[in-house]
């Protein structure tokens, strides 16, 4: 109970000023985004940021379209591709959590197509040395690759075949016939390791992929625009590609459906729609140890084992590559107070979608435009301009009224006579020290309050 009322009168205060400091820090994005949109860079990008469980920046700027005036909105549904990898992986562990399923269970057993994958070694196809499992997609780490990751020899075997697919089933007899550009466990290699994990889930779970992630992950987030199903035109933001030197709608490859990232299928790793509202409380709900507004989708020590570098040190990577399971962690971002950032989480999407998680800083960020090809610079120019404005110190806390400040020494009073009551009421043998420790806190925050008021 003391924990209960433990400065429950300064919170409305508290509260109050950091969400002031924290919009006000976040000015820098603003004047970004617009930067963006001025420059042509896109043609409209939305922004949400939460600290500590409280929203303290949610811009749109720019227009929805190149070909109209309509200014794009905070809740515009958008393809968020590769951001879809997170929540499949989840799904997954879900299962693990349940009993359902293990890590380090070989993929056949749950999808019989993997029994006899093949990986390329020397020209040719040979059985890989141990078979593929959940651990191995999860990580990314089967030897499965995409068109753009393959090596030069093998894109031929993954460039558009999966166009015919129109369900994971499907899907999955086309990627098993798909040769291994790696042997499973040695290399970090970027691919369709996760449309593999939908249709186990699919498969463990004995129902469609999207029916369980409405169950168990869209609804208890209130996730209520995501899903695969494509909405109608005018309800999205269309994808713009360079052309002439100008961002164009990329009608032929998106309208068309001529390349893997419009999938017929429930593609668990680029298939999903969604906001910058949904993917929020999906990313709050992952730094918040599993569990956002009383409803946990995981226990916290999965949440920790996913976020934790799963690449040990007999994987070759490139440029020392960290990624758990389902989740990048990327390096810390030079800022001018130092590195920021570190172990914070991160990904992004094939049209310019971003996201990242800072446990450290209680933070979530997620960026959105609608552009081909994948521009990394953006993701860049997003993690620094956030980490940056969150390390700098706030010098503009309002100051305090003089009715707030007689309010508070009133309240300091009645918070005393709260911790003696209690602890007579419980019968603390360590009400003295609790006591003590308790008002040294209080006052030291009462005295900060106040310097800050100028009194």
């Amino acid at each position: 109970m003391i924990k209960l009322i433990r400065y429950a009168s300064l919170l409305v205060f508290s509260l109050t000023l950091s969400a002031t400091a924290a919009a006000d820090q976040l000015k820098p994005v603003l004047t970004w985004m617009d930067s963006l949109v001025e420059s042509g860079r896109v043609v409209g990008c939305m922004v949400q940021i939460t600290q500590d469980g409280e929203t303290v920046f949610l811009e749109a700027v720019g227009d929805r379209s190149p070909e109209s005036d309509e200014d794009v909105e905070v809740d515009q549904i958008i393809r968020i591709y590769s951001m879809s990898k997170a929540i499949t992986s989840t799904a997954v562990m879900q299962l693990v959590e349940q009993g359902r399923l293990g890590i380090d269970d070989p993929v056949s057993m749950h999808v019989p197509e993997f029994a006899d994958i093949r990986v390329a070694i020397d020209g040719g196809l040979q059985p890989p040395r141990r078979p593929i499992t959940i651990r191995d997609l999860l990580t990314h780490t089967t030897g499965l690759a995409y068109a753009f990751s393959a090596p030069p020899e093998l894109v031929p075997h993954y460039e558009n075949k999966l166009i015919p697919a129109g369900d994971l089933e499907e899907a999955m007899v086309i990627i098993a016939n798909m040769p291994l550009a790696e042997e499973p466990g040695s290399t970090f290699v970027y691919g369709l390791n996760t449309d593999v994990l939908g249709r186990v889930v699919e498969v463990v779970s004995e129902r469609p992929f999207e029916t369980y992630l409405r169950k168990h992950i869209f609804e208890p987030l209130s996730m209520d625009s995501t899903g695969f199903a494509s909405p109608p035109d005018t309800d999205v933001m269309p994808i713009v590609t360079p052309t002439d030197g100008e961002l164009a709608v990329d009608v032929e490859h998106y309208a068309s459906g001529t390349t893997i990232y419009k999938p017929r299928f429930q593609s668990g790793g680029a298939g999903l729609w969604s906001t910058i509202g949904d993917y929020t409380r999906f990313c709050q709900a992952i730094e918040r140890d599993g569990e956002l507004n009383g409803n946990r989708i995981l226990r916290p020590e999965t949440v920790v084992f996913m976020t934790q570098n799963q690449l040990g040190p007999g994987v070759k990577t490139v440029d020392g590559q960290r990624f758990g399971l389902g989740f990048g962690i990327p390096p810390a971002v030079e800022t001018s107070t130092g590195p920021q950032g570190e172990g914070r989480l991160s990904w992004g999407g094939a049209a310019s979608t971003y996201f990242f998680i800072d446990p450290k800083q209680d933070l979530t960020a997620v960026f959105a435009t609608q552009q081909f090809p994948f521009n990394g610079e953006l993701n860049d120019e997003f993690h620094r301009v956030v980490l940056e404005c969150i390390a700098a110190p706030s010098s503009d806390i309002p100051p305090l009224s003089r009715e707030q400040i007689m309010q508070l020494t009133v309240d300091e009073a009645k918070f005393e006579l709260q911790i003696r009551a209690e602890a007579r009421k419980q019968g603390d043998k360590h009400a003295p020290e609790t006591q003590k420790r308790l008002r040294l806190e209080f006052l030291e925050l009462l005295d900060f309050l106040r310097n800050q008021s100028g009194k």
